[in-house]
C-alpha cells in the first residue's frame, strides 16, 4: 500500500508550487497574449469592416453624383434643344417675313414699272398714231 510520510507531502508541496509558478510566469501571459491578440484582431476587423462600409457608402455616394450628374445633362440637354428649336423658328418666321416683304416689294416695283411701261407705251402710240395719221393725211393734226 501507499505510505503517506514526508515525501509526498513534499513532492505534493513541490508540485503545486510548480503548477504555481508555471501558471504565473507561462499559463497566464500565454493566456493574456492571446486574448491581446484576440483583441487586436477584432479590432481590425472592426475597422476594416468600418472601412469597407466607409468606401462602399462612398461608393454609393460617387454613383449617386455620377446619376445625378447625368439626369442633370439630360435635363440642360434638352433645354438645350428646345431653345435652339425655339430660337429655329424665330429664324425660321423671321426669314419667312423677310421674303415675304420681298416679294411684295418686288411686285409693287413690278407693278409701278409695268405701269411706268404702259405709260410710255401708250405716249409712244399716241405718238405713232399721230406720224401715220400725219403721213397718210399729209399734214398735222
Amino acid at each position: 500500500m501507499i505510505e503517506i510520510n514526508l515525501t509526498i507531502v513534499i513532492q505534493v508541496v513541490q508540485f503545486l508550487l510548480l503548477l504555481f509558478v508555471v501558471n504565473r510566469f507561462l499559463f497566464r501571459p500565454t493566456i493574456d497574449l492571446i486574448g491581446e491578440r484576440e483583441k487586436k484582431i477584432t479590432k481590425w476587423e472592426e475597422g476594416t469592416k468600418n472601412c469597407h462600409e466607409s468606401v462602399q457608402a462612398r461608393l454609393q455616394s460617387y454613383e449617386n453624383q455620377i446619376l445625378e450628374a447625368k439626369l442633370k445633362a439630360q435635363e440642360q440637354q434638352e433645354l438645350m434643344t428646345e431653345e435652339l428649336k425655339k430660337e429655329e423658328e424665330k429664324k425660321l418666321a423671321t426669314v419667312s417675313e423677310e421674303a415675304f416683304r420681298i416679294v411684295a416689294s418686288t411686285r409693287e416695283k413690278l407693278q409701278q414699272e409695268t405701269e411706268v411701261l404702259r405709260r410710255q407705251l401708250r405716249e409712244q402710240a399716241e405718238e405713232m398714231s399721230q406720224l401715220v395719221t400725219e403721213k397718210v393725211l399729209g399734214r398735222k393734226a
